[in-house]
C-alpha cells in the first residue's frame, strides 16, 4: 500500500504543477516565449502530463490488481480533468480555434 499511496502523490503533484503552469500562463496571457501559441504548449503539458502518469507506474510497479486498477483510476481522472477543464470548458476546444 505505501508504494500506492506514493504513486498517487506523485501523480496528484504533476496533476497540480500542469495545472500551474496553464494558470500561470492565462494571468500572463500567452504562451511561454519558445512555444508558437496557447494551443501548441497546452497540447504539449497534457502529454507530459499522460506521460508523467505512465513514468511513475513504471518504476517499480505495482503488484496487487486492486492497486492497480485504483493508481490507473485517480490517475487518468486527473489527466482527463485537466484535458477536459482547460482545453474544452474553459477556453472551448483549442484544438478547432
Amino acid at each position: 500500500m505505501k508504494k500506492l499511496y506514493v504513486k498517487l502523490i506523485l501523480s496528484f503533484v504533476s496533476f497540480l504543477a500542469a495545472n500551474l503552469w496553464i494558470i500561470n500562463k492565462g494571468v500572463a496571457k500567452g504562451a511561454a516565449k519558445f512555444f508558437i501559441s496557447p494551443t501548441v504548449e497546452e497540447t504539449i503539458i497534457f502529454i507530459l502530463l499522460q506521460l508523467l502518469v505512465i513514468v511513475i507506474y513504471c518504476i517499480y510497479p505495482l503488484t496487487i490488481k486492486k492497486s492497480k486498477i485504483i493508481y490507473w483510476s485517480v490517475s487518468e481522472a486527473f489527466v482527463a480533468i485537466t484535458v477536459f477543464f482547460w482545453g474544452i470548458f474553459i477556453v472551448g476546444p483549442i484544438w478547432f480555434n
